[in-house]
């Protein structure tokens, strides 16, 4: 019987965990060839929330230059969270404004890079969509830089993965979209910024990553993980158990992952975390060993047993 069981996992690896996933659609492919690992409906153009900056991040380190100054407009006083509350006539480091987007996922800070590049919004979205069609993601339509919800603002997973792929190729995004921490000069302060993508802090394989969320598009992501020398490429959109559906999908490559407790308290010691408002929690050691999923409680009960967090 046990090796009956074995035997199907190794045929249909991909029926046996779609039903414990909540995502409309994701994606996990190996980077250089994009062999796909698994998928559901990855080709389905879905609104892509903040992994949006992906791209634009994409833009601004290949046509600015990191520490050349942007001058916010009044315009940024109206953007909705997350944001860095950019002062409008107030100049800023390219840089700032790009970790801003990337790790604190601030939608003034994207907006505002858009502006600088293309001149406008609307002219920033011609560009986006130009190198979306230029890297091959032809289910993609970008309408803005942050990935604030409007109708026709969409990409599929496997258009996201794309773009990542391509993102990756150049090593200042690795560095950046890597970056646990961000401090960023509000005032006469330094305010102290942790990255949403929480895998970056408990799993040991993760490479670096962008969430996203609004409530049409529930939660997104977009990330790398190293395996024995490889890299692969995760995207979800449409998620309603976001780092539930990661650590489910990320079992077809990986014996180890991390348990729900690993996951919930990695957002510990935040300053500030404006788009999901966190509170203070405990500090907690780094693990010292991986738990074997297969060998835990919760995994005998049924892998998919993560909490929303």
């Amino acid at each position: 019987m046990k090796t009956l069981i074995s035997l199907l996992l190794l045929l249909f690896p991909l029926s046996l965990f779609s039903a414990e996933i909540t995502a409309d659609s994701y994606l996990l492919v190996e980077k250089e060839s994009f062999t796909i690992v698994a998928g559901k409906d990855y080709h389905r153009p879905l609104p892509p929330a903040s992994t949006t900056k992906v791209m634009t991040t994409v833009l601004a380190l290949e046509q600015l230059d990191e520490q050349e100054n942007i001058v916010p407009t009044n315009k940024v006083l109206s953007i909705p969270a997350s944001k860095l509350s950019l002062i409008p006539g107030r100049p800023y480091k390219a840089i700032d404004l790009i970790k801003g987007a990337m790790v604190e996922s601030a939608n003034d800070a994207a907006y505002s890079l858009g502006v600088a590049i293309g001149g406008s919004e609307a002219g920033f979205a011609d560009m986006m969509n130009a190198k979306a069609r230029e890297i091959g993601a032809r289910d993609t339509h970008f309408e803005n830089a942050s990935g604030l919800y409007l109708p026709d603002h969409r990409t599929s997973a496997y258009d996201l993965a794309l773009i990542f792929r391509y993102a990756l190729g150049n090593p200042r995004f690795e560095d950046i979209v890597g970056t646990k921490y961000f401090l960023f000069k509000r005032g006469d302060a330094d305010v102290k910024y942790m990255n949403h993508n929480r895998l970056l802090f408990c799993f040991e394989p993760s490479i670096g990553g962008k969430t996203g969320f609004t409530r049409a598009s529930r939660h997104c992501y977009v990330g790398a993980f190293d395996k024995d020398g490889r890299t692969y490429i995760l995207s979800i959109l449409g998620s309603r158990n976001l780092w539930g559906d990661a650590c489910t999908i990320l079992q077809h490559i990986y014996t180890d992952v991390p348990t729900e407790r690993e996951i919930t308290l990695s957002r510990a010691n935040t300053i500030t975390l404006a788009a999901y408002h966190v509170e203070k929690e405990q500090k907690i050691e780094p693990k010292k060993k991986w738990k074997k999923a297969k060998n835990s409680k919760k995994a005998k009960k049924g892998k998919n047993r993560f909490k929303r967090v």
